[in-house]
């Protein structure tokens, strides 16, 4: 029985760390592979994004106006359908504080037709709408505000703060 020096040990040592690194390296390169290629979606297959702006600064004498421009994007390789028991529940929303404590919401009073819809949205596409917010200054005040939004039927938490 021979037993091995402290310099075999350093090279088979040497040798595992090379071919490990190997290994990882060949991994490395069949993950970018898949992703460059397409074969691997990073995107999630239903993507709710928005874009928040306020065209002028908080007073309280006036209401306080958000713009919203909504997406929703299909990112799958089917049609999907989409489906709501009224046209009012397109787009809805609400506003809380940084404690989720809810400061304001959107009002039933304004102008919709109460009418099913139905349809689909095709395989990588999506759909836009743009919506004006009015926020009462009474209850929003100059700060920071999660503005939740619901766009045909999928949600999305966005920071807002107010200036």
């Amino acid at each position: 029985m021979s037993r091995n020096g402290p310099e075999s040990a350093a090279e088979k040592a040497s040798s595992n760390m090379m071919r490990l690194g190997l290994v990882a390296v060949a991994m490395s390169g069949v993950i970018a592979f898949y992703v460059l290629t397409g074969r691997v979606e990073l995107n999630d297959p239903v993507e709710v994004t928005a874009r928040i702006a306020q065209p002028a600064t908080w007073t309280a004498n006036a209401p306080l106006t958000l713009n919203v421009a909504v997406t929703l994007a299909n990112n799958t390789d089917e049609a999907m359908p989409l489906s709501l028991p009224s046209q009012c529940d397109i787009f809805r929303w609400f506003v809380a504080d940084e404690d989720h404590n809810l400061v304001q919401s959107q009002r039933n009073d304004e102008p919709c037709l109460d009418v099913p819809m139905k349809g689909n949205l095709d395989a990588k596409t999506s759909i836009s709408g743009e919506f004006t917010l009015t926020l009462d200054p009474a209850r929003v005040k100059p700060g920071d505000y999660i503005l939740f939004l619901r766009y045909w039927g999928y949600e999305l938490r966005e920071p807002v703060t107010i200036d």
